[in-house]
């Protein structure tokens, strides 16, 4: 009743914040902030609307987030902390350079439309007076560079300048005259930059004109193709300043993070603090900081009385956070290196700790990472978020780990626009038993998500089959059809030995199975590919079937029927032609990877075993089992293309919820029957029959039993250790 109370109320929300919103274009008379770059810059998506119905839409962006893989804060979720102020508090300038058509220097942002074009923004509400005042002094001088400052402040434009952009950053406090403080950081481009004496001459007569400016480098970049990540040089003035930080203060540097809310940091700071108090019945509490910067959360968390081991893999930041915490005398161990490789480390010693914060980027927390946090046994764990789909994806995993989401408190970080940091306290609870698809007395079909093996290995912290005892604890978990640690779908077991041999006969006699993949750049509509591969039985050749259902983000999301099961016979099959699949780290195509993880969110194969059917051995009659596509491959492919891509798909039939869909909505008389609405339906996406006439079974795929073109791809990853 609480979760229905609770939906209902998010539906409310969200209702009433569509209702009053104003058509597109338009301002709401009521919006507190108005700005004239608004249209162009697109910076700002939410300031034409009042601060109030801004939150509502938040709000709304968490409770689908959560909703989507079924997630619920055991208590109720929190509304959206508001922001104070709303305008003129961002402290960091991330800005573009460039000149207009009619000669102007634009500093400013690319163009909503077309992403190309810089939009100038003198009069942008957001930035702090500082920062306004900074950039409306350098736009001047870069219209007519003296001559001492034009290797610095040149436009690039066509053969000739350097100037594309800059990085501004305003420190708390100011000077003991109460002058602010900025570190700057221009970028330039690296083909036409000046020697670096010529730059540290012209830096020095900037920061002469603009005092403001307490230490300036140059990010040096490589504009081509092959682009490498670019170098920063300090040129003039401080390379590291303190940043106040509660009673004390951080370390920072031209690349250091920073929050661009001050308020709204010192918010999230004093929420962390009571929540690690909280969950300790004495001070100090033992907290383990992941992703710990340059040390923001655990010198906050110190200032408090908690003993902190803060872990960072960029050393430059793990730097300043040790100096940071050594010279205010702190209770800070600072340990640099990859997260999830240290945290394993400190589990295996035997490390504990009453609370994990883990603070990571936008991306999230690997796989590895979360599989590490749970080795540590916290009581406690909370996760700070600035990416609603990564978060969620993460929390769905960290539950089959053992520990459930308990609270989520949503911070509008970032007012006017569209994003909110989301800080998740999780405690341990009993891992929840795995969806059933399927229960009869010979055999048992479970739905495998990723990141976990089907039977239990040494690397991973559980398995399918411990999850399944929650449906079943009597008999063996014989399986008969099962698929890697890193693809999700329909895993088949069998519950005495002596049924294997019969389940895998009928499974290699009459089994046909269906997988959902994405594979990278546009295949051909449909095909075959034929080609021998290295297994225990020597060199066999396998055949594989695929169709092209659509194209989203310049990358084909194909329906595949391996005709054989082979190990890894789909991803090194699609590998050979040249269409790896997206994520697959052995056979895949590594910078495609980044770029999906980074933007979108996919950390494994996009491969899932969307639907198996096979003749149940006792009677004959057709078996289908589907597995719904689920929540992680649902948002990377909506975030590499669009909804329109998934619901193409959705119609189509092709992820596994056509049976939900169709009691949901209800099949019109008029429509064409489908092979599994034709067939006689078990509850759960589980279809039996007698088996189909001939007519009737060429229903079930026709589209890959007469694939027309056979390929036979080039061997380009080794077997040897298959």
């Amino acid at each position: 009743m609480v979760a229905e109370a609770e939906t209902l109320a998010a539906a409310e929300r969200a209702a009433e914040a569509r209702d009053e919103a104003p058509a597109p274009g338009s301002w709401d008379p009521q919006a507190e902030v108005r700005c004239g770059h608004v249209a162009e810059c697109g910076a700002c998506p939410l300031m034409p609307q009042r601060y109030a119905r801004q939150r509502a839409l938040k709000m709304e962006r968490v409770a689908q987030a959560l909703e989507r893989y079924g997630l619920r804060p055991a208590d109720a979720l929190a509304e959206v902390e508001p922001a104070e102020p709303i305008a003129g508090y961002r402290r960091r300038a991330k800005l573009v350079v460039a000149r207009t058509g009619d000669g102007r220097v634009a500093v400013g942002l690319y163009r909503r439309a077309d992403n190309q074009s810089v939009v100038d923004i003198p009069d942008c509400r957001v930035l702090s007076p500082t920062l306004r005042e900074l950039v409306a002094s350098i736009r001047l001088l870069a219209q007519e560079p003296p001559a001492e400052l034009g290797s610095l402040l040149r436009p690039a434009e066509d053969g000739t300048g350097v100037f594309l952009g800059l990085d501004a950053r305003e420190l708390d406090p100011p000077d003991e005259e109460g002058q602010a403080r900025v570190m700057l950081t221009l970028a330039l481009d690296a083909a036409r930059a000046e020697p670096l004496e010529a730059l540290r001459s012209a830096a020095r007569e900037l920061r002469r004109r603009l005092p403001v400016v307490v230490g300036l480098a140059v990010s040096l970049k490589q504009r081509t193709r092959q682009q490498g990540s670019p170098e920063l040089v300090a040129l003039s003035g401080a390379a590291e300043c303190r940043d106040g930080l509660g009673g004390g203060y951080q370390l920072v540097s031209f690349t250091s993070f920073l929050h661009v809310h001050r308020r709204q940091a010192e918010r999230l700071h004093g929420l962390l603090a009571r929540l690690v108090s909280g969950a300790v019945a004495a001070v100090p509490a033992r907290v383990l900081d992941l992703y710990g910067g340059t040390g923001a959360i655990a010198l906050s968390l110190a200032q408090q009385g908690h003993a902190v081991t803060l872990v960072e893999s960029y050393p430059p930041a793990a730097e300043l956070a040790a100096r940071a915490a050594q010279a205010q005398r702190l209770p800070i161990e600072v340990v640099t290196g990859d997260v999830a490789s240290v945290t394993r480390a400190l589990g295996a010693a035997g490390s504990k700790f009453d609370v994990v914060v883990a603070n990571p980027p936008r991306r999230g927390l690997s796989p590895a990472a979360r599989e590490a946090l749970t080795a540590t046994v916290p009581k406690t764990a909370v996760y700070v978020a600035c990416d609603l789909d990564n978060l969620s994806r993460d929390l769905d995993h960290l539950a089959r780990l053992g520990y459930r989401l308990r609270d989520a408190f949503p911070l509008d970080m970032l007012p006017f626009t569209e994003e909110v940091e989301v800080v998740a306290v999780l405690e341990r609870a009993p891992v929840p038993a795995p969806r059933l698809l399927y229960l009869d007395d010979e055999v048992v079909a479970l739905d495998k998500p990723p990141h976990e093996p089907v039977l239990a290995q040494p690397e991973y912290p559980g398995s399918l089959v411990e999850r399944g005892a929650g449906h079943d604890r009597g008999g063996a978990w014989l399986p008969v059809l099962e698929v890697g640690s890193g693809t999700s779908g329909v895993c088949l077991f069998v519950r005495r030995e002596e049924l294997v041999e019969r389940w895998s006969a009928a499974l290699a006699a009459t089994g046909r199975l269906v997988y959902l993949a994405a594979a990278r750049g546009i295949t051909p509509a449909k095909g075959a590919i034929n080609r021998e591969l290295r297994s225990e039985r020597g060199m066999t050749m396998a055949r594989t079937r695929y169709r092209r259902l659509a194209i989203g983000g310049g990358h084909s999301v194909l329906r595949v029927v391996p005709e054989r099961r082979h190990v890894h016979q789909i991803r090194r099959h699609l590998a050979a032609i040249g269409h790896p699949v997206l994520g697959d780290a052995r056979y895949g195509h590594a910078p495609t990877n980044r770029y999906f993880e980074e933007k979108h969110g996919l950390d494994r194969s996009f491969l899932h075993l969307v639907r198996v059917e096979v003749d149940h051995p006792r009677g004959g009659d057709r078996l289908i089992i589907e597995s719904p596509l689920p929540p992680d491959l649902r948002a990377a492919l909506v975030r590499a293309s669009d909804e329109s891509v998934l619901r193409f798909l959705e119609n189509k039939g092709a992820l596994g919820d056509r049976r939900r869909r169709r009691d949901e909505e209800g099949t019109p008389e008029s429509a064409e029957p489908s092979a599994l609405s034709i067939l006689e339906s078990a509850p759960d996406s589980i279809a039996i029959s007698h088996r189909p006439p001939e007519s009737l079974r060429g229903l079930l795929g026709p589209d890959l039993d007469e694939a027309p073109r056979t390929i036979r791809g080039e061997l380009l990853t080794p077997d040897d250790d298959e």
